[in-house]
């Protein structure tokens, strides 16, 4: 992430956290600290934050599946760790109380519109002069990361908060190897 310089360190922590977590941006901006369980190193992902007429309006998330536990690697802890110090140091310039309730991706008065990190990674891309994504692209290169790596359907399922194994199928299907070869193969053995 060279593209992003140390004065958009929240954008790199931002977009680096939906990338090893595929979590919705909604799910992510609702993320208070005391989200994080650092012992088991999990995230709890218990509800999702919008803009509705310029006010903050904090909802279940999508699904009843939505509500779940996504693990996290030590890593991104530090990572957020270091942002967490840029955090607090931004909010005494401001002379915002910091605490626990904080949202974990807030650096003013009120939490980041998904509007903001939008803008900002089409602006990074540009200026690297990469083809725009949009954010949810991360989400999808996430899965992908977790298909490169083997993890099984369901557990890919229960990391997305997918209502049902037939969403992820329909939506990332694709993305999976085909093995009707590998399959076809494993009969040479048996003859």
């Amino acid at each position: 992430m060279s593209l992003i310089d140390e004065d958009n360190f929240l954008f790199k922590v931002f977009y680096t956290f939906v990338y090893l977590t595929g979590m919705r941006c909604g799910e992510m901006l609702a993320l208070n600290w005391n989200d994080i369980d650092r012992s088991k190193r999990e995230i709890n992902v218990h509800k999702s934050l919008n803009y509705l007429n310029g006010e903050i309006v904090i909802t279940e998330p999508k699904t009843k599946n939505s509500i779940r536990r996504v693990s996290i690697n030590t890593k991104l802890i530090e990572l957020l760790d270091q942002w967490r110090e840029k955090q607090i140091y931004l909010f005494n310039k401001l002379d915002i109380k910091h605490h626990d309730e904080v949202h974990m991706f807030q650096y003013r008065e009120k939490p980041p519109t998904k509007d903001i990190f939008s803008r900002r990674i089409r602006t990074i891309c540009s200026k690297g002069d990469l083809e725009p994504i949009r954010l949810h692209d991360l989400r999808h290169s996430h899965v992908a990361l977790l298909i490169n790596q083997q993890e099984d359907h369901v557990t890919i399922k229960e990391r997305l908060g997918h209502a049902s194994i037939k969403t992820t199928i329909d939506v990332y299907g694709h993305l999976f190897p085909n093995k009707q070869q590998e399959t076809a193969d494993k009969f040479d053995s048996m003859f």
